[in-house]
């Protein structure tokens, strides 16, 4: 986590997703250049980076969060960095040069009130569950029976996310918004856990399974490697 991090990370209320594609061999240049360049400064003023991160066995890909305590913050923030910020004049040309599309961005709020988003383990799972019409249903059966479940196999670093419906007040910056939109994030200490505990949930009770997948139309996800500065040399 970075020093200019909020501690407190239940004042994440609005969370960006962003995936990157890059121009071939850039993934190091670029993670080094942001990191260096953007994530201190970013913080400063109030858009907290909450990760960096590779898709495992993808190349070419830069995932990172972006968190905000409101909608409010978010826009005051995009504004004062990417219009007035003297960094984003001096070093957003640089990043745009190695990005071949930056617009698959999801915009998301904790389904819950209380949560707490951690990054620090060196494997983060996104699940992203799409909904057709059966968004209220499946968020019921999170509630009452899959998460209970996750439980009963030591999966407990797991946050739930909905799609943030409010208008997006800076179009610059595209984002996805899809009301039919459910996503985890859940946290492993490395992908040798990830692994054992994939198997195990294959393995969940049949009456669950048929549940999900009577009510759940498509489900992928993005299996991150954590590239933190204090993952890099891991």
């Amino acid at each position: 986590m970075n020093k200019s991090a909020p501690q407190d990370l239940e004042n994440i209320k609005v969370l960006e997703l962003r995936n990157y594609l890059l121009k071939p061999d850039m993934a190091d240049t670029f993670r080094h250049y942001f990191h260096s360049n953007f994530v201190s400064p970013m913080n400063e003023l109030g858009g907290h980076t909450l990760g960096e991160f590779k898709i495992n066995e993808v190349n070419d890909r830069f995932v990172w969060f972006r968190g905000f305590t409101d909608m409010k913050t978010r826009v005051k923030f995009l504004n004062d960095f990417y219009i007035d910020s003297p960094i984003w004049k001096e070093y957003g040309k640089g990043a745009n040069e190695m990005i071949i599309n930056s617009d698959n961005v999801y915009l998301l709020k904790p389904l819950h009130k209380t949560v707490t988003l951690k990054t620090d383990k060196a494997v983060t799972v996104i699940d992203f569950y799409i909904c057709n019409s059966t968004i209220k249903k499946v968020i019921e059966l999170f509630d009452t029976h899959y998460i209970p479940f996750l439980k009963t196999i030591n999966i407990e670093d797991i946050s739930i996310w909905v799609s943030e419906m409010t208008e997006n007040d800076f179009p610059r910056l595209p984002v996805f918004q899809d009301k039919n939109l459910l996503v985890t994030i859940t946290n492993f200490q490395d992908i040798e856990e990830y692994e054992a505990k994939q198997k195990a949930i294959n393995n969940m009770p049949n009456a669950l399974k048929k549940a999900m997948q009577e009510l759940i139309t498509t489900q992928n996800n993005w299996v991150l490697l954590n590239q933190n500065k204090e993952h890099y040399d891991k």
